[in-house]
């Protein structure tokens, strides 16, 4: 569905800008990351941060790999890949944690991609995953609404770009199947995705976001879902 060429104008790039819908959700998914490599423990020093773009998760008890499709955002650092998520070029069983977040699987097949990390991961390994979610509030009375996978038109960085969302369960399910057990499940916009929902902007909405906690009640109906799933070892 999405081609290299499709991908390199946006993501070939040395340096990203951020509107503040996407800063807000990548400080919560930051801060998440960063608490889980601090406790896991594997037998593998070795992070992948697959999909890896500008970013980095620096870390004193990981060896950190960034992989990406392309080489301009990942030139820079001292331990880096060029390749696809759905076709890693690792051994099997090299890594003690995968991190793939920023909505990289939103240009990909999930199902694939899930096989390449298991195959990847060493068992007990870690892996950190985030989608954007059909069950959103965002999607209320409209076709994308609840859909195992759907294409749908996203504003970033105030240009439309279209990207696969998928249904949490759905989600979990793939991970099922691919041999890993989810551990935790984390909802990030949940009221930035109500609101938006009834007609605030996405910046005024987002500001409401950051004071205010998100009751339990509202969790199904987050934005954007970050998955932390562990390899089985058998």
């Amino acid at each position: 569905m999405f081609s290299r060429h499709d991908l390199e104008r946006r993501y070939n790039v040395h340096s990203m800008r951020e509107d503040e819908w996407h800063a807000h959700s990548g400080r919560v998914t930051a801060c998440l990351v960063r608490g889980h490599l601090e406790t896991a423990r594997s037998p593998s020093i070795l992070l992948l941060n697959a999909g890896a773009g500008v970013y980095e998760f620096p870390h004193q008890r990981w060896h950190e790999i960034a992989l990406d499709l392309f080489i301009k955002p990942i030139k820079a650092r001292r331990n880096a890949v060029c390749g696809s998520i759905e076709a890693l070029p690792f051994s099997p069983q090299a890594f003690g944690a995968v991190v793939c977040v920023g909505e990289v699987v939103a240009y990909c097949d999930p199902a694939t991609v899930f096989r390449e990390f298991a195959r990847a991961l060493a068992p007990t390994g870690l892996l950190i995953l985030d989608f954007r979610s059909t069950r959103s509030a965002r999607y209320w009375f409209r076709r994308q609404y609840g859909r195992a996978a759907e294409l749908a038109t996203d504003i970033y960085n105030e240009t439309p770009e279209r990207t696969w969302i998928y249904d949490p369960r759905y989600i979990r399910r793939l991970l099922d199947v691919s041999g890993f057990v989810v551990r935790q499940v984390l909802g990030t916009h949940v009221w930035s995705s109500v609101l938006c929902a009834i007609g605030l902007p996405t910046s005024q909405a987002t500001r409401i976001e950051r004071t205010l906690p998100a009751p339990a009640l509202l969790q199904g109906f987050a934005d954007l879902v970050t998955i932390v799933a562990e390899r089985a070892t058998a």
